[in-house]
């Protein structure tokens, strides 16, 4: 498949290297994919949603003392972007309230880079057009 558009990424975790490999990974990737920015704590994700309007957030569930999911709502509102959990939680209760607050998807940390790849990809190709209640 042959985009027209880059697909704008915003990365959301508080481990320095965890950004950087992401950030590696997404690089590979251009000019289909490019990271827009990164934050570490959801103060600094939802201005660089406000500001930046990507069209796609990979967020951690666990940022330093903060639970991310508690503000997906309003990260949801701050812009039109696709949101996806990217976790190390296999708690299922957690992966389905990320769902319920409206992640596109969840994406285990442990599963292969070609799956985040293929989950960003469906999120920008196949955007929800309905947010949950």
């Amino acid at each position: 498949m042959t985009t027209t558009t880059t697909i704008r990424i915003l990365l959301v975790d508080d481990s320095e290297h965890v950004l950087w490999g992401l950030g590696k990974l997404i690089d590979a990737e251009k000019p289909e994919m490019t990271v827009i920015g990164k934050a570490r704590r959801v103060g600094e994700a939802l201005a660089a949603v406000r500001e930046q309007q990507p069209d796609v957030v990979l967020l951690d569930i666990f940022l330093a003392e903060e639970n991310s999911l508690d503000y997906l709502p309003d990260m949801l509102d701050a812009g039109s972007a696709q949101v996806l959990v990217l976790t190390g939680a296999r708690d299922p209760a957690l992966r389905r309230r990320a769902l319920q607050l409206g992640a596109r998807a969840v994406v285990g940390k442990e599963q292969p880079a070609q799956e985040l790849l293929a989950a960003i990809r469906r999120a920008h190709a196949e955007p929800l057009y309905t947010r949950p209640m």
